[in-house]
């Protein structure tokens, strides 16, 4: 009977909610319902006070008498009272407004499955701007390697040519071999010339900067908000894989990052570390999404879009 008390209890509050939602629609004017007329209306009513204000004081200025504040506190009555059964109705859904509505959900919506779902669906989305940004990574790499093959080559084609011109120098012909070399060389050059070309086309550099600058901004965020949402869910965390992963994930993506300084001074080491690093976190990345998975499924499967309602249900 208690149960059932409950039950009867909350879809009379949700009805009470939809009618209030309803009421304040309804007693919004049509001008009021757009973007467009919303505005305009903010700005008649606006001036239409400022006239007021101006007019009355105008008039009591001289008797030293206060502002009478009933007209307006009519007009703004009147736009405020409809919000006001909304917004007391619905914040028993957000907020631990009363000690009946705090038994096991606390936090209000911050526990439901809504919430829940947000680490989840960001870190999956955040695994494939990982693989996208190492891409632009590799990319930028090989167009800093082309431009190091072609220095040699570059240095050999000169060499090639001082000896040919030394040759028709002493008025002797150009070797045979001499020329298939400038050939082969020059082939060779035109080949990187034109990949690294293409390569440079594409700005790799600064995409991948911007891109590791959110990644690393989103990541740390996500990480933080993903033991945060466990906590309230469930009043503790839960030591595992996953999250010793995701806690290694996080340093992991902070070191990657101390080593920016030391590779946009040419030093190969830390480019190195950060791949190698970079490297480690998809491996930690793509061994968690299994885990992951089995969160997403438990959110979806227990917990309730509503917390409250749920509460008062039982």
């Amino acid at each position: 009977a208690e149960s059932e008390g409950r039950g009867f209890a909350m879809k009379l509050l949700l009805l009470l909610a939809a009618v209030a939602s309803g009421h304040a629609f309804l007693q919004t004017p049509l001008s009021l319902r757009s973007s467009s007329g919303a505005a305009s209306a903010r700005r008649v009513f606006v001036t239409g006070l400022r006239a007021q204000q101006t007019e009355v004081g105008e008039k009591h200025a001289a008797k030293a008498q206060p502002l009478p504040t009933s007209s307006l506190s009519r007009n703004m009555w009147e736009i405020v009272a409809p919000a006001i059964p909304t917004g007391a109705l619905l914040s028993q859904f957000a907020l631990p407004v009363q000690e009946a509505f705090a038994k096991n959900a606390e936090y209000g919506l911050l526990e439901g499955k809504a919430v829940a779902l947000i680490h989840p669906v960001a870190m999956g989305a955040l695994f494939v701007f990982t693989l996208y940004t190492g891409y632009l990574g590799l990319q930028w790499r090989k167009l800093r390697e082309l431009g190091d093959e072609l220095k040699p080559l570059q240095e050999e084609s000169k060499a090639l040519l001082a000896r040919a011109d030394a040759l028709r120098a002493e008025e002797q012909p150009a070797s045979a071999a001499i020329d298939n070399q400038l050939r082969e060389v020059g082939a060779k050059i035109a080949e990187l010339t034109a990949q690294r070309k293409q390569l440079a086309s594409g700005n790799f550099r600064d995409k991948h900067w911007a891109s590791a600058s959110l990644l690393l901004a989103a990541g740390v965020t996500m990480s933080a908000e993903g033991v945060l949402n466990t906590y309230l869910g469930a009043g503790e965390l839960f030591p595992g894989p996953h999250l010793f992963a995701g806690a290694a994930i996080t340093v992991l993506w902070a070191i990657a990052a101390s080593l920016v300084p030391q590779m946009q001074k040419g030093n190969n080491a830390a480019r190195s570390a950060h791949i190698a690093i970079n490297t480690v976190i998809v491996g930690l990345f793509s061994w968690q999404v299994v885990t992951g998975w089995e969160n997403v499924d438990y959110a979806l499967q227990n917990i309730p879009w509503v917390p409250v309602a749920e509460a008062l249900a039982k």
